[in-house]
């Protein structure tokens, strides 16, 4: 599957477009957060176990959200929806509450 969505024409170019964006993001991030202020809608973070930020995810939320509510879904990585769909329903099911 993967062999053949970067074989196509320019997609390894716009893979890595991602990971070129990241300073300015960051710096859209912090004037964003200067301008605005930190979020104030309840925020669910949600981290895989096993992802390098995972287990930091609430931590880092709480930079730009006042009312955070973290998760580490065990046994996850990054693409945690994928790994773990029943987990994220889970979660967001009693993070929004009862319809």
């Amino acid at each position: 599957m993967y062999v053949s969505a970067y074989s196509a024409p320019g997609a390894m170019r716009a893979g890595f477009e991602v990971y070129r964006t990241f300073d300015q993001d960051a710096e859209d991030n912090r004037a964003a957060l200067r301008r605005n202020g930190r979020l104030t809608v309840p925020v669910l973070a949600v981290g895989g176990a096993i992802s390098t930020t995972g287990p930091l995810i609430e931590e880092m939320m709480r930079e730009v959200a006042e009312d955070v509510t973290g998760l580490v879904v065990p046994g996850t990585g990054h693409w945690i929806p994928e790994e773990d769909p029943e987990a994220v329903v889970a979660a967001v099911r009693d993070f929004a509450g009862p319809p």
